[in-house]
């Protein structure tokens, strides 16, 4: 269900704790400015608040940038061998200890004030995620590979799996409790086709979905290479005729 209406939300601390996954692959020129701005914005909103950095192979120094800022943040630092988004996803959620689980994307792309409006809908429903392309002008901001991935992946999560959103492949996507429960076990897709598998499991299991456009900034930084399209073709082809 896409939500286009004005979101207000209450200056109060929401009384449920957040648990923030914060993936990433060699983001070490932008880790530590997106942590420290994440923890200043939730923070305020949320008494009970935690940031989970999940370095994925990292090859570069982004853990050792992020372990010392846990001596002044909430904040735990998991390096994992394996390289993709989906390992280090399914990592993160799996320490998660509060009540409403979500991610962000490593260089901080999204408005947070709006981010912060996207949670405030899990008071009515179970998953929130959002959307760079509801207004058209969004995919001409975005790189050329970031738009052939998010169209192809459009393509292939309404032939393959009936999933009708605008963008299923933006770095916000925001979730309760209940959700992982549910759904946490026995993923297939590793890479950036993780939010489709989640897409689809969530829709199979009925929770209420909510899409909402949240303006972004053009990406400066980004992990994503053409040569990881085959791949994650493999495992959707092979998520779909799963027996």
């Amino acid at each position: 269900m896409k939500v286009a209406q004005k979101i207000n939300i209450s200056p109060k601390k929401n009384t449920k704790g957040l648990s923030l996954i914060v993936p990433v692959h060699n983001g070490e020129r932008v880790i530590k400015k997106s942590i420290e701005k994440y923890h200043s914005e939730f923070s305020k909103r949320f008494k009970k608040f935690e940031i989970i950095v999940v370095c994925n192979d990292c090859q570069d120094n982004t853990y050792n940038i992020c372990k010392p800022l846990e001596k002044k943040l909430p904040l735990k630092t998991i390096e994992i061998p394996q390289r993709g988004k989906g390992y280090a996803l399914v990592r993160g959620f799996k320490e998660a200890k509060y009540d409403i689980i979500g991610f962000l994307d490593a260089d901080n792309p999204f408005n947070l004030n709006k981010v912060l409006e996207m949670i405030s809908l899990l008071d009515n429903y179970d998953v929130v995620i959002a959307s760079k392309y509801l207004k058209r002008r969004g995919r001409l901001q975005d790189s050329f590979l970031r738009r052939v991935i998010s169209i192809g992946g459009g393509i292939v999560s309404r032939i393959l799996f009936g999933l009708k959103f605008a963008d299923t492949q933006a770095g916000a996507k925001f979730f309760t409790r209940k959700v992982w429960t549910k759904i946490g076990d026995g993923f297939v897709c590793t890479g950036f086709d993780w939010d489709i598998e989640f897409l689809y499991k969530v829709k199979k299991a009925g929770f209420k979905v909510a899409e909402i456009y949240i303006p972004f900034k053009t990406e400066e930084f980004s992990t994503v290479r053409m040569k990881y399209l085959p791949g994650m073709l493999k495992r959707l082809l092979k998520l779909r005729f799963l027996k």
